[in-house]
């Protein structure tokens, strides 16, 4: 009985190695995105940024991979106080497993189009997630 209680306490700690392990400097991530042509440019614009940073390596492939990076986008459009009818980009990065079991979700990073990005929202949008990824992981 004692062994079953202590098991169940060790397991947590366990899973969270095996996380961390995943995820630590120096793996490979695939980056994957939805199909629509913001989701494409956005992907290849965070591949880009996530070679800049030098944590991971970006593989080409899921096969050559040690876990993914799903990114969700989300699309915004009319006039806002910020925007003057541009579309705001909101993005959100899930770190899964090849087994698809997420490991970490990240809050969605918003952009709207102005003057201070270039009125380029999904640059802006990458930039505060790659800014929220390392401040997680550096």
């Amino acid at each position: 009985m004692k062994s079953i209680i202590l098991t169940l306490l060790m397991l947590p700690a366990t899973l969270s190695f095996a996380q961390e392990e995943i995820l630590k400097k120096g793996n490979t991530v695939y980056v994957e995105a939805n199909k629509t042509d913001v989701g494409k440019s956005a992907a290849q614009e965070l591949k880009t940024a996530l070679q800049d940073w030098d944590y991971w390596k970006v593989a080409s492939s899921k096969a050559e991979a040690d876990f993914v990076l799903k990114l969700e986008t989300k699309i915004s459009g009319g006039v806002t106080w910020t925007s003057w009818g541009g579309k705001g980009v909101a993005l959100s990065a899930s770190l899964q497993s090849k087994d698809n079991d997420e490991i970490w979700q990240s809050e969605f990073y918003k952009a709207s189009p102005n003057g201070m990005n270039g009125f380029n929202s999904q640059s802006a949008a990458v930039k505060k997630l790659i800014k929220g990824l390392r401040k997680k992981f550096d």
